[in-house]
């Protein structure tokens, strides 16, 4: 029986005497046969012994009611965040419709100021060497409104869908506190 240790559980329970008789007899004749598990639950009884000497605090009077406040708190804080699920969604509605316009916008103002033209014969005509005033012609060109206006509404999209991810599905970590 030396080969087979006892299971922590077996020497918790023998420390704090939470056995039957017949158990705690056999237990009693490991512990005789075995000297590691006779260590680890005579090591086990000193910290029980020990941590039963510590002084114990009483807890306030007001606990049940600060647990209660901070479970009312919770509560309050998930209806407020269940609240504003639908605000959030016409948000991100909007925000989407934005930027899918700000695109068409940027596409009709590539078309219109001949950027994608201008590009083609840029890229076509590897072997013409371009000036800088060519360059700035083509910087010139882009609807650099455009397309900081669909960059924007897309970085708003985007923040507003995490936002509704979060108010649909909360973070586990914000429980844990």
């Amino acid at each position: 029986m030396a080969a087979n240790h006892l299971t922590s559980d077996d020497m918790e329970q023998y420390v704090e005497k939470q056995m039957g008789d017949r158990a705690r007899a056999a237990m009693d004749e490991h512990l005789a046969a075995c000297a590691i598990c006779g260590a680890r639950v005579a090591r086990g009884q000193k910290l029980d012994a020990a941590l039963h000497a510590l002084p114990r605090a009483r807890a306030p009077q007001d606990l049940a009611a600060r647990i209660s406040a901070a479970v009312e708190w919770r509560m309050e804080q998930e209806r407020a965040r269940r609240a504003r699920m639908p605000l959030i969604a016409v948000a991100l509605s909007f925000s989407l419709l934005l930027a899918v316009w700000f695109g068409l916008e940027m596409i009709i103002a590539f078309q219109d100021n001949g950027v994608l033209d201008f590009l083609a014969v840029f890229t076509s005509h590897s072997e013409f060497s371009y000036s800088p005033d060519t360059l700035m012609a083509l910087i010139e060109a882009l609807p650099l409104s455009e397309v900081g206006l669909m960059l924007f509404a897309l970085v708003t999209a985007l923040v507003l869908a995490q936002q509704l991810v979060d108010t649909i599905r909360p973070n586990a970590m914000q429980f844990r506190r």
